[in-house]
């Protein structure tokens, strides 16, 4: 059974074109019977953001009590490394903890580069803030190293969980409309996230595109869709990845991360193989 940690996630703000009107004529009673209704349906926008902010509340109140569960996951595994330093060759192992659960929940994000980088990785955690804005970090968590000087790399997402006064009809939950990242202070330029030649690395994670202002402008779409894409991982990574991270790590859940393209090919796979299923029972 899901969770309520596993509700789904805020949508990512977007700015739609102009309403077209109605080309549907109603009499003077039909339009004073739905003005009604549409009353009905603010009433109930209303009760679905005092919900909203009760969930956060509640998530909040319930955060410090998760963090006691993963001080003691954290120690465990600190002392793991501790005792085993240097026994352990390969990455695929407890040493080598939260790089395996990355791995395991999201695998087009990190390059054989990155892997080095993450062995460093002693902890991920999320944090809620429910005043005087909504909004949550992730952070990552390192041991000294040689890549950068930072101990916690973090990203932020903001949330606005209220209607749009000029539109409150549209509302539809919580949406994200800003994420930041952080600045990585690494100890040689050639350890930058990316150069010129360079493959994608998991550390632009945390230098997010900035979405145009103007909802006309060229870029807007595609910048949007990868904020979008930005804030899933997000989300993922705070309601999955973080509390399910020991069974990520042996491979017992049957869940990861992935672009849109992968999901609709893993879907089209399903239904393929339902379909020779049911071809089978036919014959």
């Amino acid at each position: 059974m899901e969770t309520v940690r596993n509700r789904n996630p805020p949508r990512m703000k977007y700015t739609a074109p102009p309403k077209m009107e109605s080309d549907l004529n109603f009499t003077e009673k039909e339009k004073k019977t739905l003005t009604e209704l549409k009353q009905l349906y603010l009433e109930t926008i209303n009760l679905d953001v005092a919900l909203q902010r009760d969930i956060y509340n509640i998530e909040k109140k319930y955060e410090d009590k998760h963090n006691i569960i993963f001080d003691k996951r954290k120690k465990i595994l600190d002392e793991f490394r501790k005792q085993n330093h240097g026994d352990v060759e390969t990455n695929q192992s407890v040493p080598n903890f939260w790089l395996r659960v990355l791995k395991a929940s999201y695998t087009e994000f990190i390059s054989k580069r990155d892997e080095k980088i993450l062995e460093c990785l002693s902890d991920i955690r999320s944090r809620l803030y429910n005043e005087p804005v909504v909004k949550f970090d992730i952070e990552f968590h390192f041991d000294p190293n040689d890549y950068f000087t930072n101990t916690v790399l973090t990203k932020t997402y903001f949330l606005n969980c209220l209607p749009d006064p000029d539109d409150p009809l549209a509302y539809d939950g919580a949406e994200i409309y800003k994420c930041e990242g952080c600045v990585i202070d690494w100890k040689q330029t050639k350890d930058q996230t990316k150069t010129e030649n360079q493959e994608p690395s998991f550390f632009e994670f945390f230098s997010p595109p900035l979405l145009p202002e103007d909802t006309l402008d060229p870029n807007y779409c595609d910048v949007n869709a990868m904020l979008q894409n930005d804030f899933e991982v997000g989300f993922y990574l705070k309601e999955r990845v973080i509390p399910k991270a020991v069974i990520f790590f042996t491979g017992e859940i049957a869940d990861c991360q992935s672009s849109s393209g992968s999901e609709t090919e893993s879907e089209d796979t399903e239904d393929e193989s339902d379909a020779e299923e049911e071809d089978g029972v036919d014959k």
